[in-house]
């Protein structure tokens, strides 16, 4: 039933992340797991154990059809158990550093806002999908929508979770500003979502320190957090070419969080501008083969899906970078597939699985219909988007 191969400039180039991951997670933690755990390879195995797990799933969920899931009752349910997961989290979850995000089951941490993001992308996919949808009006068609993906929102950032919260509604809303629905609607909902920022930031006084410390560091960058001062040390230290692997000062616990939120101003330390180049570059490879995917894709759902998977991936990558270098505020969000975390790690090898499946569909005849099915009536961004060839 497929119609060719799995695009493997994709599927390489994630495969060559996490392996390059493996490595950088016993660099980076190997100094700390030896203090705190008596072990050099402490993380290194668990991370090793999730990267051989996270490439066979990758494999077999690029052979398993996305059409499969296409169905409303099956997404419906996905919702249902989501959202039970989210309220249960709460009451039930691991409490770390303040936050209850986490089911701990002993071998494993799971984050149900990783299964979170996974069923709003496959949601709003399914419905965006849908002819006609520029002519269903807001009350029939847009408020429910809004109103589950709200509700995640929700019960992600009381976890406290404001920046994966954020990442969601980010998702989301591209994902609906690129299907024909009225921008208007888009525009309201978008404003609405900003009082709601500021008393979450009002309420937990660490975000509201995180953005006030980075808007002070603009002008001063002795004035930035610690964490965020000792990463840009690295990233400098590191030079072109850097200081070669396992060489890393900032990992002899300058620098908290080295192997997990972190890790690429380790990578840029150790292996300097060239290494960390080479890094960006396999996630720009991401971003332009997935969004290929997203035009050339057979169908409204499985374009969708593809758009928001590669958007998914690519903005976590992006801003980890830009948080790492004092760009933009400290979020905690991690590196896709370099990072340590197993549950991250498992849950963007679903995601490249299914987005890798739907490349084995591409409409190479016939793209031109699929893309202005796709994109017909929409500003020029949203076309910009997905002509990426």
């Amino acid at each position: 039933m497929y119609r060719g191969k799995v695009d493997l400039i994709l599927g390489g180039s994630v495969i060559l992340l996490i392996m390059l991951g493996q490595l950088m997670v016993f660099s980076a933690s190997s100094m700390y797991a030896n203090l705190v755990y008596g072990s050099l390879t402490y993380f290194f195995l668990k991370q090793l154990m999730w990267g051989v797990i996270s490439i066979f799933l990758i494999i077999q969920i690029s052979n398993f059809d996305y059409r499969r899931l296409n169905n409303e009752k099956t997404i419906m349910i996905m919702v249902l158990v989501t959202l039970l997961m989210l309220i249960a989290v709460l009451f039930f979850g691991r409490t770390i550093k303040g936050a209850t995000r986490w089911f701990s089951l002993g071998f494993f941490n799971f984050q149900p806002s990783e299964v979170a993001k996974i069923t709003v992308i496959m949601f709003l996919a399914q419905k965006l999908s849908k002819r006609g949808v520029e002519e269903l009006d807001f009350k029939t068609f847009l408020l429910p929508i809004y109103i589950i993906v709200g509700s995640m929102l929700f019960l992600v950032m009381i976890q406290p979770d404001l920046s994966t919260s954020l990442m969601i509604a980010g998702i989301s809303a591209l994902m609906i500003f690129v299907s024909r629905v009225k921008l208007t609607y888009l525009l309201y909902t978008s404003l609405s979502i900003v009082p709601v920022v500021i008393f979450m930031l009002g309420k937990n006084s660490y975000q509201l320190r995180r953005v006030t410390s980075w808007l002070k560091s603009i002008y001063n960058p002795l004035l930035a957090e610690h964490q965020v001062k000792q990463s840009i040390i690295g990233i400098g230290r590191g030079g072109w070419l850097g200081n070669g692997l396992g060489e890393s000062k900032q990992k002899l616990f300058f620098l908290p969080d080295s192997h997990t939120d972190f890790i690429f101003s380790i990578i840029s330390e150790e292996f300097g501008f060239l290494g960390a180049s080479i890094i960006l570059i396999l996630f720009l490879l991401i971003l332009i083969r997935g969004l290929r995917i997203a035009r050339n894709a057979p169908d409204g759902f499985g374009q969708f899906m593809a758009l928001g998977i590669t958007m998914n991936i690519s903005l976590y990558a992006f801003i980890n970078v830009a948080v790492v270098s004092n760009l933009t505020p400290a979020t905690g969000l991690p590196m896709p597939f370099i990072s340590y975390g197993g549950s991250h790690l498992i849950f963007m090898a679903l995601s490249v699985g299914v987005l890798l499946n739907i490349s084995r569909h591409l409409r190479h005849g016939n793209n031109d219909v699929s893309y202005n099915d796709f994109r017909t009536g929409r500003s020029q961004l949203g076309s910009t988007l997905l002509e990426v060839d």
